[in-house]
């Protein structure tokens, strides 16, 4: 049933597309493709008619769904047959207020999932975040991956135009392939779009309120001569400043100018499990990351653990689980995170999951010590663990791929945890009921 679902629904959305004529901003990339798009939307603002994708609606059921503003049905078969009789009704072209711009991630779990996607909704703007390892288990190599990515780029009309990560090399590369203009962003000499005099001020006195703001993030945003300053709360880490830059550097395509732009990212939140800053039982702070795990995702995460400012007997702990789909490439990364560990001012590791053996592994043979090293096979037995040991203002990184469900120690940790349907990463699974 399924099946001839997703077929349906690819027709009436390349219907649909035909008859609104919408612009499309695609988003493709190994990390950040959620956060870029929640940025992009907040640098945008209400300056423009827009639709955003919701959730993980980046696939052949998910995308076709945002571009008819519908939501999946599970396995109820009226729940989808209301879903394509509205598209079908959709599709007609009677809708006066269809979105003039269209914000859609393109993901891959294979090849040519992209180019699938991309002859559903061409991108007019086409945004490339990152390019690593992550999913090569089904790609097979990161050739493959960058060969996969690029498929956005490549579906871009003439006059279309390339936002791409200027500090990440494979992205870079892509320049080469762009038929009409480009824009690169980041933190690099080379962006159009950078971040410059980046600084965090953190509320590290050990007494943290769950509602407070623990971290005031502020940056110059430059583009081209013109500069002003960014200032955003309860932000932390380079990979959020990355997604602004990619955000501002759409806006600006779209004619807003720099300084609205910057007031408009005021209203940028982390999503859940997006490195989101929440408070945490005895009066300590979680950096919650559990959304999903790649090598550079967890690498940018143990940075930002790392610089975070303690004082007194506090103490900065990384929970850290598998990363899975790898393939060739996983136990080399899995040991080259737990080295990355050993060399930050990180008092703790415990890590979650059978590969993530490799990591504890990792940090030993680079100097931690073995008393600070911990290794779980499930996320509850590991959240209990650091329950006990953790003391008043110490700074907990929790992190992971989906399947390990790193955000059960999240709810076993936070100070409030009967907001976890509201501040969790898959709030509507039936454990968090539990």
């Amino acid at each position: 049933m399924m099946t001839m679902i997703q077929k349906l629904l690819r027709i009436l959305a390349v219907r649909t597309m035909r008859a609104y004529k919408p612009k499309v901003i695609g988003i493709t990339g190994s990390v950040g493709k959620t956060s870029t798009r929640h940025a992009i939307a907040a640098a945008i603002g209400d300056a423009r008619s827009i639709r955003v994708a919701e959730g993980n609606y980046n696939n052949e059921m998910g995308l076709p769904l945002t571009i008819l503003g519908e939501q999946a049905q599970g396995s109820s078969i009226f729940g989808w047959m209301g879903v394509l009789w509205r598209g079908f009704v959709l599709s007609l072209g009677a809708k006066d207020d269809y979105p003039k711009w269209l914000v859609l991630e393109y993901g891959a779990d294979k090849k040519g999932d992209i180019v699938y996607l991309t002859n559903i909704a061409r991108p007019y703007i086409a945004v490339i975040t990152a390019i690593g390892i992550a999913h090569t288990e089904f790609f097979g190599t990161i050739d493959d991956v960058k060969e996969e990515k690029g498929a956005l780029v490549r579906a871009l009309p003439e006059d279309g135009i390339a936002i791409l990560n200027a500090d990440d090399e494979n992205v870079f590369a892509m320049r080469h392939m762009v038929k009409g203009a480009h824009v690169m962003y980041g933190f690099s000499t080379s962006a159009n779009v950078s971040a410059n005099n980046v600084t965090v001020d953190t509320k590290h006195d050990g007494d943290i309120d769950p509602t407070e703001v623990v971290a005031k993030l502020r940056f110059e945003l430059s583009a081209g001569d013109d500069s002003v300053m960014v200032s955003m709360d309860n932000v932390l880490g380079d990979a959020h400043v990355s997604a602004i830059l990619a955000g501002a550097a759409v806006a600006l395509q779209l004619g807003i100018e720099l300084d609205v732009i910057a007031k408009n990212l005021k209203s940028y939140v982390p999503m859940p499990g997006r490195m989101r800053l929440l408070g945490g039982i005895k009066h300590s702070l979680l950096l919650d990351d559990s959304y999903n795990a790649s090598p550079q995702s967890v690498h940018a995460a143990l940075e930002a653990l790392g610089s975070f400012p303690l004082t007194g007997t506090a103490r900065r702990i990384a929970i850290v689980g598998d990363m899975l789909e790898l393939g060739r490439y996983s136990e080399k990364a899995h040991i080259e995170v737990g080295q990355h560990v050993a060399s930050l001012p990180i008092d703790l590791l415990v890590t979650v999951g059978e590969l993530s053996r490799d990591i504890a592994r990792g940090a030993l043979a680079a100097g931690m010590d073995q008393a600070n090293v911990f290794t779980y096979a499930a996320s509850p037995d590991a959240g209990r663990f650091v329950q006990k040991r953790m003391g008043k203002g110490d700074v907990i990184l929790v992190k992971g791929s989906q399947s390990i469900r790193t955000e059960k120690i999240v709810k076993e940790l936070m100070a409030e945890p009967l907001k976890a349907q509201e501040y969790l990463v898959r709030q509507n699974e039936e454990w968090l009921k539990k």
